[in-house]
């Protein structure tokens, strides 16, 4: 009897452990079932047992016990984690008074950080759809998912990033409501990569109402020494043609308010057409022009003398009880970038024209894309938002405080941002590499800094210079990308108001540094990291 139940155990556990799932009713099971009878290492009463067990299993194990919804089409589960080592150095516009002693010119970091997300999406029935994405960030900031590693081996914080829900009633028309990923064609000069909207978006593609595509028809190619598969060929040219619009909630504001900017709550708005043209199945051509603006409102600060907006003593805040009237005032809570804004989201009207022309040498992908940017309102942001602006500045004996002369006017050059790049090759499996850089300039009234990628040039506007990235696929899941990042000033000689973070409060003193928020404090910066990235 021992000697027959121990093969029989010892065989129930391997079985077991091979995936018992419904192919464990197939006839190979059976046949090895069958075979061990013969052998008499079982008898028939026990492959039966075995056989009855494996159907239970099958019928009621484990995957019974997870209940969902019958209108639940699809669930897809994800996610990434990233690590990476920052070197930066910045050197600032304005230095300190040098009769108080030796001046800081260079002012080095280094920092470990890591990235964290988790992703779930749905499809369900009637053409709904959603998701939900968590992911560690620094202070809950909007615009990173980075988590810096600190000390003493701290626990790190993770937030909802995403969650949205969406509708396609047909194919070429779709909605999403929610906290998304950005919806838009677009580079980093614009957006940082992490910037996640909260709205809504409407999308039409006009290619699924009507047949874009014409051209001689392109037969599929096969492989060397091979026929090519027998599927019909494909048009030779298409034409994708997509409009886009969102309504985003930009900052919740006060509506009890005494200040105009503070009443209304902040929102951004943007619209875009784009247009991808293929031609053949190597070359194709992206253009992409839209609008990007906001209400005349603010994304934080409390009201000031003569309808004037004191900036918030933080970033991120709430709601708190002014003192002086009583009244409810909102704060901070805004988008809070590296070189966060949160004063005011006034006079950002751009045109935006962001492109690509892609064609594949060896199967691999060179692309030539640009960017562009111009605020046709860029010269109230530039006098009124940041400024007075000043072209020098100097200090009297031994004060701490710089004096500016010489008031500063805004050009084309300071309303309009644009950038240019070369990039071969792609990511997708081992052994795929790319390589690309890009060379761009940014005026001080042309972007909003509170989207802007917080890595070229810290964030900083009034900047020009490069970015270089390496990126190479270790397997399908593991990446390392180097990337650097290396500007100047654009104008080297702009200072004062918001520029360098020298503002003046009513009675002439300057606001604490905590209140300041300069959006072009630096005359050059350098940024190096090296990231190593795995997906699941």
């Amino acid at each position: 009897m021992i000697k027959r139940a121990l093969p029989m155990l010892a065989f129930a556990a391997v079985f077991a452990s091979t995936n018992l799932t419904a192919r464990a009713q197939s006839k190979g099971d059976q046949a090895l079932l069958d075979a061990l009878v013969r052998k008499g290492v079982l008898t028939e009463k026990e492959a039966e047992e075995i056989s009855a067990e494996t159907a239970k299993e099958v019928t009621s194990g484990p995957a019974d016990k997870i209940k969902i919804g019958d209108w639940v089409k699809e669930l897809k589960l994800s996610g990434d984690l990233r690590v990476r080592n920052q070197w930066d150095q910045r050197t600032p516009m304005v230095l300190t008074n040098p009769r108080l002693g030796a001046q800081d010119r260079q002012i080095p970091r280094d920092r470990w950080r890591f990235r964290l997300r988790l992703n779930a999406e749905f499809k369900l029935a009637g053409n709904f759809f959603g998701g939900v994405q968590l992911a560690t960030s620094d202070n809950r900031s909007a615009t990173t998912r980075n988590a810096t590693y600190t000390g003493g081996y701290d626990n790190y914080g993770i937030y909802i990033s995403r969650a949205f829900m969406g509708w396609a009633p047909t194919p070429a028309l779709t909605f999403i409501l929610g906290k998304q990923a950005n919806p838009f064609y677009t580079t980093d000069l614009i957006y940082d990569p992490e910037v996640d909207p909260q709205g809504l978006v409407e999308r039409i593609d006009f290619d699924k109402f009507f047949n874009m595509t014409f051209g001689e028809p392109v037969a599929a190619e096969g492989k060397e020494g091979k026929a090519p598969p027998p599927t019909p060929p494909s048009p030779g040219n298409s034409l994708e043609l997509s409009l886009i619009a969102g309504q985003f909630v930009f900052n919740n504001n006060n509506a009890n308010s005494g200040s105009t900017q503070l009443k209304w709550d902040s929102y951004q708005f943007q619209e875009q057409l784009l247009a991808k043209l293929k031609i053949g199945d190597k070359l194709s051509i992206t253009v992409s022009p839209g609008f990007l603006s906001f209400n005349n409102s603010s994304s934080g600060g409390l009201p000031g003398a003569h309808g004037s907006i004191v900036p918030p003593s933080q970033v991120q805040g709430q709601t708190f009880d002014q003192t002086t009237t009583g009244s409810a005032v909102t704060f901070g809570d805004t988008l809070a970038n590296a070189q966060a804004f949160p004063v005011t989201q006034r006079d950002l009207n751009i045109i935006l024209a962001p492109g690509d022309i892609t064609y594949k040498i060896f199967g691999k992908p060179l692309s030539l894309y640009w960017d562009f940017a111009y605020n046709f309102t860029g010269d109230d942001r530039f006098n009124r938002d940041y400024g007075p602006l000043f072209s020098h500045y100097f200090f009297v004996g031994r004060s701490s405080t710089p004096s500016f002369s010489g008031r500063a006017t805004p050009s084309f050059s300071d309303n309009s941002a644009w950038l240019v790049g070369l990039k071969f090759g792609e990511n997708k499996k081992a052994g795929d590499f790319s390589v690309s850089a890009d060379y761009r300039q940014v005026g001080i009234s042309s972007i909003d800094p509170n989207l802007n990628s917080d890595n070229f040039a810290l964030s900083n506007l009034n900047a020009q210079g490069w970015e270089f990235n390496l990126a190479y696929n270790f397997t399908d899941f593991l990446t390392a990308v180097f990337t650097l990042y290396y500007s100047h000033a654009l104008h080297p000689n702009l200072y004062g108001g918001y520029a360098t973070g020298n503002v003046l409060m009513s009675n002439g003193q300057p606001f604490p540094s905590s209140q300041q928020y300069s959006v072009a404090r630096d005359r050059q910066d350098l940024v190096i990291q090296a990231n190593l990235l795995m997906k699941f």
